[in-house]
C-alpha cells in the first residue's frame, strides 16, 4: 500500500507538467485555420489546422500568444479548468467590417453636384474667414501674419524628433541565434517554419535583407520576432517554390 501511494507521488508532478490544452479559434464568421499559437511561458509553439483546432503542452497560469493573419492579436492565460474541456478561443477581424458597410451605403447614394458645390464653396468663403493667411489675404495692422506663421512652422518642423534608425539583424547574428538560443533552434527551423537545412543558409540571407529590427533579439521580444519569422519563411517558401517550377 505504501509504495503504490508513493508511486502516485512520484507521478503527480509528471502528470501535472505534462498536460495537454485543447483548443479552437474562431472569428465571427467562421474557423480560423493557420493561426499561431505560442506558449509564451514554455516557449512551444504551434499552429491551428484547418477546422481551427490545435494541441499544445501547458500548465496553470501559462500564458498563450494567439496571433493571425488580419485577426487582433490576444494573450490567454490558462486556468486549471481548461484542461478538462476544449477551449474555445474569439479572435476579431482587424478589418473593420462596419466602416465598409457605411461607406458602400454611402456610395450608394444618388450624387448631387449641384448641393456639393455649394457645400464646397461656404467652406471655401468660412476657411478664407478664418485663416486668410492660406489664400494671400493681408489682416488689417501692420503686423505680416503670413511671415509670423511661416517662421512658427519652420520652428516646428525644426522640433519634430528624428526617427531612430533601425539597425537590422545580420546574417551572422541570425545564424548564432539559431545555434544558441533555447527557443529558436534548429527544429523550430525545421519541423516549425518549414526550412530544410540545406536552404537555411539562404533563409538566414533573406531574412538578413528584410531588415528585421535587431531589438527583437531582446529576450521579451521574443514573440514578436518569431512573427516576423513565422512571416518571412512563408514568403521564402512561395521564392522556393517559383523556382522549382522555373526549373
Amino acid at each position: 500500500m505504501k509504495r503504490r501511494i508513493l508511486l502516485i507521488l512520484l507521478l503527480l508532478p509528471i502528470s501535472i507538467l505534462a498536460q495537454t490544452i485543447n483548443g479552437k479559434i474562431y472569428d465571427a464568421e467562421t474557423t480560423v485555420k493557420g493561426a499561431l499559437v505560442v506558449n509564451v511561458t514554455q516557449n512551444i509553439m504551434t499552429y491551428t489546422n484547418d477546422k481551427g483546432d490545435f494541441k499544445i503542452k501547458a500548465k496553470v497560469k501559462d500564458t498563450l500568444y494567439i496571433s493571425s493573419l488580419f485577426h487582433t492579436k490576444i494573450f490567454i492565460k490558462i486556468k486549471e479548468n481548461d484542461f478538462n474541456h476544449i477551449i474555445v478561443i474569439e479572435v476579431k477581424k482587424a478589418i473593420n467590417e462596419l466602416d465598409a458597410v457605411l461607406l458602400r451605403d454611402e456610395r450608394e447614394k444618388k450624387f448631387d453636384s449641384i448641393k456639393l458645390e455649394a457645400q464646397i464653396n461656404n467652406q471655401i468663403k468660412e476657411d478664407i474667414k478664418r485663416h486668410p493667411y492660406k489664400y494671400g489675404v493681408q489682416p488689417k495692422g501692420n503686423m505680416d501674419f503670413i511671415a509670423i506663421g511661416r517662421m512658427i512652422g519652420r520652428l516646428f518642423k525644426n522640433k519634430k524628433p528624428k526617427k531612430e534608425p533601425i539597425v537590422p539583424i545580420t546574417y551572422k547574428e541570425f545564424s548564432v541565434l539559431f545555434q544558441k538560443d533555447h527557443f529558436f533552434n534548429d527544429a523550430l527551423l525545421v519541423f516549425d517554419l518549414n526550412i530544410p537545412k540545406e536552404y537555411q543558409p539562404l533563409f538566414f540571407d533573406y531574412c538578413d535583407a528584410k531588415e528585421i529590427d535587431s531589438k527583437l533579439l531582446a529576450k521579451n521580444k521574443q514573440v514578436d520576432l518569431l512573427e516576423e519569422l513565422v512571416i518571412c519563411s512563408q514568403e521564402y517558401q512561395k521564392i522556393i517554390e517559383e523556382t522549382k517550377k522555373d526549373n
